[in-house]
């Protein structure tokens, strides 16, 4: 290991000369401050309306047995190509829209999902993250439970599966939605 050595006023002079004229590089990866509902989009970032008219009506039947906290979730429609699955099972998709519901009650949850899911069929959206958490102490998850029922729903979601570990893990799902038709 080598020595740290002080710098000399003619180093910080050959210095200063060196970077005379220079201009900070930007940076594009600044998160930003946890909000509720965002959409990214190459044009621009907002987050949804609350007065947006909500066009998906969820169901709270289901027949499908509940799924523990840890337990991964997936869904696709049928003849989804299986190297799109594994795509989307890996994370390799780049997230253009993420919802964070988690804590939120089941009706506001159900609303929200709604909205957004609208949002992304106006912007174009085909790949979001929605954020459902794991519930509380050893209870069965309610909200991963009833996201695993309304996206099965959802004519608009391809597929879905429980995120990697640095998005979420089995508190979130990956979802492709359906690309909308031109002219419409």
């Amino acid at each position: 290991m080598t020595k740290k050595q002080e710098l000399t006023e003619d180093d910080i002079k050959a210095l200063k000369e060196a970077f005379k004229g220079a201009k900070p590089l930007k940076h594009t990866k600044i998160t930003p401050e946890k909000q509720k509902v965002t959409l990214k989009s190459k044009k621009k970032r907002h987050i949804l309306d609350e007065e947006e008219p909500i066009s998906h009506e969820l169901s709270d039947f289901s027949n499908l047995d509940e799924v523990s906290a840890d337990e991964h979730i997936s869904y696709s429609t049928e003849g989804l190509q299986h190297k799109t699955l594994r795509k989307l099972r890996l994370g390799q998709y780049n997230t253009e829209a993420v919802l964070d519901l988690h804590g939120s009650t089941i009706e506001n949850a159900r609303t929200s999902l709604s909205r957004f899911l609208t949002n992304c069929q106006n912007e174009g959206i085909r790949y979001a993250l929605i954020i459902h958490g794991k519930g509380r102490g050893n209870s069965k998850p309610i909200l991963k439970n009833n996201l695993n029922n309304w996206l099965r729903q959802t004519n608009g979601v391809i597929a879905f599966c429980s995120a990697k570990p640095k998005d979420g893990g089995s508190g979130a799902v990956y979802v492709i939605l359906r690309r909308e038709r031109i002219g419409k």
